[in-house]
């Protein structure tokens, strides 16, 4: 059996179903890992708040990849070991548009969440609500953007939109719906944006590199577009059932859906021998 050292595993309807707790399965085996001495590592596009909330609960590693690879860090030890901020003149050119367009700007930084609305929840994520956003900005690097709103057609034009005005940003990831170009109804929309040349395979090189463990030891597991570029900077990777199409294609295993518990059964079978 091939000796791995590290996994990094994506969370919503991967690791678990979007939104619930993690299996006792999936905590039995993460532990079983843990002590086997084998990092696994959270690489979310969600909050480094969510993300270690996620990661204490599974029993996994002290290590996050949060805000799709803008940030890296040891929530034990409170170490910084990556760090992209976004450019405060570009999130105050952000923030003007959504403002003027009434849309939902919500802002990541490590351990720390803003949202410019009131009693809004979005992905049973808390969040600050903001009016200065210069104060925000004076005490706390943001590494990731999220634009959230119902409004279809504007969501759909805001990456060709904004390319112009913020070369310097890219859409990281968006709704299913946006990217496929499939209108629902009664659907609120988003798009993620960090620094160009950021994914979270960016996350994952720059922790390798900082543990020094070579990408033949190690694992990446997810089902989302944003999860794609995790199979090009390590040997082993995996998509889960419920996964879109093109990660299953670029992925070098298959496994069960995260709804039953695809990431602790492959797991087993690469990292345990059961």
């Amino acid at each position: 059996m091939k000796k791995y050292d590290i996994v990094f595993v994506d969370i919503d309807d991967t690791l678990n179903k979007s939104n619930s707790p993690v299996s006792n399965y999936t905590k039995e085996v993460m532990t079983k890992l843990k002590d086997k001495g084998i990092k696994v590592v959270v690489n979310t596009g969600r909050s480094a708040q969510y993300g270690i909330l996620k990661s204490k609960e599974a029993n996994l590693s002290d290590y996050i990849i949060s805000s799709n690879g803008a940030e890296v860090y040891n929530y034990r030890t409170q170490e910084t070991i990556y760090s992209k901020p976004i450019p405060p003149k570009e999130i105050k050119g952000i923030y003007d548009y959504c403002e003027t367009h009434n849309l939902t700007l919500i802002l990541n930084s490590l351990e720390k969440r803003f949202i410019n609305q009131k009693e809004y929840h979005y992905n049973n994520e808390p969040a600050t609500y903001f009016t200065d956003l210069n104060q925000i900005l004076k005490d706390n690097p943001i590494h990731q953007m999220v634009i959230l709103s119902s409004n279809y057609d504007r969501m759909l034009v805001l990456p060709n939109l904004f390319k112009e005005k913020f070369p310097s940003l890219k859409v990281v990831h968006s709704s299913l719906g946006l990217i496929e170009e499939k209108r629902e109804k009664n659907k609120e929309y988003y798009h993620d944006f960090v620094l160009e040349n950021t994914a979270k395979s960016t996350g994952i090189v720059e922790l390798l590199d900082y543990l020094n463990i070579d990408s033949s030891k190690a694992i990446a597991i997810g089902n989302g577009y944003d999860d794609i570029c995790m199979t090009d900077v390590v040997e082993t990777s995996v998509a889960v059932a419920n996964a879109n199409e093109l990660l299953k294609e670029n992925s070098t295993y298959l496994t069960d859906s995260a709804e039953n518990d695809g990431v602790a059964k492959i797991l087993e079978k690469l990292c345990l021998g059961e």
